[in-house]
């Protein structure tokens, strides 16, 4: 393009390339127009060895124009179902580097210790948690700024519907298929707290905790002003860290658990138990009292399964923006719909058929797939834009064939070329 613009500038008289500023009369536009008019007629006497394949190539696609259109459209929809079938990564392996890279050659180490095979093995880690908002503050297109903590303020375990609902939510959950206590001799903090109220109320020695903030209190549920400075002085005598407190006044509580899925976990067995998981805790929000209803489930082995749902998500995105895009530039420069159609088709279909190639090897949507899904996708409008710049470009008054075929001919050897 930029050979082209110099080449219109020499014609035109500028005597800088560099700028270009002015209008010029109508007169002159008409000689420009007969100038390059004129250079078209020489090359068509003598055209190059690329020009002669193309023209061949383009008489039997002008031949052929409407069975391809109908070809294409079959081709595209079915590369659009296949498309549509790709898989995400199976595994959380990621090995980006050469097997002798020093960084490589010591994760091959580590596999063959007894750590790293109980640490697969042996299931993923969770927790539940109230008293904090599921919300994310950091800068999203920025990794180093980070989130911080949301307190939920609606967040109040002190009623009698709320101490006994938190008190029979562990024993709830444990009986799920999808979660266990993170040891065998783990309790809930709540079902811990109970239990030292009961204890202290038979022990002839109490806590001075207990004599101080408790008032006789014998097991759960409890005087509602009682509770949270009961449950914050037990939690300081037990130097438990899944209770936080300010100021005396209880405001997270967070409950851990050991998950039925390993972190490794191919994405549909943890998509099928994010789904379960969620579905459940989704009821109990539904059906717990005020204050104690707005908890949620993390675990470090969402993080890979996130990752993937974020780039499907946005491929698909910019796929979809891609032709948006293009279509929207061809429609503004071309002022035809016909034009914007048919480059918003193509951009389809070479999506659609790369992705379905992607199919058909067998790869899934991983991260150097989605690298060279983002390439393709700037590729595609490159270079579909660019041979609707030249249809439009060919002066004068002339029938959609002889454009098409001036496109072809002065675009293809670059578009080919690239």
């Amino acid at each position: 393009p930029a050979l082209c613009l110099y080449d219109l500038w020499l014609i035109s008289g500028s005597t800088n390339v560099l700028i270009n500023c002015g209008c010029r009369s109508k007169e002159k536009n008409e000689d420009l127009d007969d100038a390059v008019n004129m250079q078209e007629a020489q090359v068509e006497e003598k055209e190059s060895l690329i020009h002669r394949i193309l023209s061949f190539y383009y008489h039997y696609l002008h031949i052929t124009r409407y069975g391809l259109l109908v070809a294409i459209l079959v081709a595209t929809a079915v590369c659009i179902y296949i498309a549509l079938t790709i898989r995400l990564p199976d595994s959380v392996d990621v090995r980006l580097l050469p097997t002798d890279h020093p960084l490589e050659r010591h994760f091959e180490w580590k596999q063959k210790l007894l750590s790293f095979t109980l640490f697969y093995a042996g299931g993923s880690f969770g927790e539940v948690t109230w008293g904090v908002l599921a919300a994310d503050t950091g800068v999203r297109n920025d990794p180093d700024s980070l989130s911080t903590i949301e307190i939920d303020e609606t967040f109040d375990p002190t009623s009698l519907d709320a101490q006994e609902y938190l008190l029979g939510f562990c024993d709830k959950l444990f009986a799920t298929d999808f979660a266990n206590p993170s040891n065998a001799d783990y309790k809930c903090p709540i079902n811990h707290f109970d239990d030292w109220l009961r204890n202290q109320t038979a022990s002839s020695s109490q806590d001075q905790g207990y004599v101080t903030y408790c008032n006789d209190a014998n097991s759960l549920p409890m005087n509602e002003a009682d509770f949270s400075p009961c449950f914050v002085a037990w939690s300081e005598l037990a130097d438990e860290n899944n209770v936080l407190n300010n100021q005396g006044v209880l405001k997270i509580l967070r409950i851990r658990t050991q998950m039925s899925v390993n972190w490794d976990a191919s994405f549909t067995v943890m998509d099928k138990f994010w789904k379960s998981y969620e579905e459940w805790m989704e009821n109990e929000r539904a059906n717990a009292p005020e204050g104690v209803n707005k908890m949620f489930h993390t675990a470090g082995a969402f993080w890979w399964y996130d990752t993937n749902i974020s780039m499907l998500q946005t491929a698909i995105g910019a796929a979809l923006i891609a032709i948006a895009f293009s279509a929207g530039v061809v429609l503004i420069s071309s002022r035809s719909f016909s034009l914007m159609l048919f480059s918003g088709l193509c951009v389809t279909y070479v999506l659609a058929a790369t992705t379905a190639s992607l199919v058909g090897f067998g790869w899934d949507l991983g991260f150097l797939e989605s690298i060279c899904f983002a390439i393709l996708i700037g590729i595609s409008c490159d270079f579909v834009i660019h041979f609707g710049h030249a249809y439009i470009q060919k002066s004068g008054s002339v029938s959609r064939f002889v454009r098409t075929k001036h496109a072809l001919l002065h675009m293809g050897p670059s578009i080919l070329a690239a």
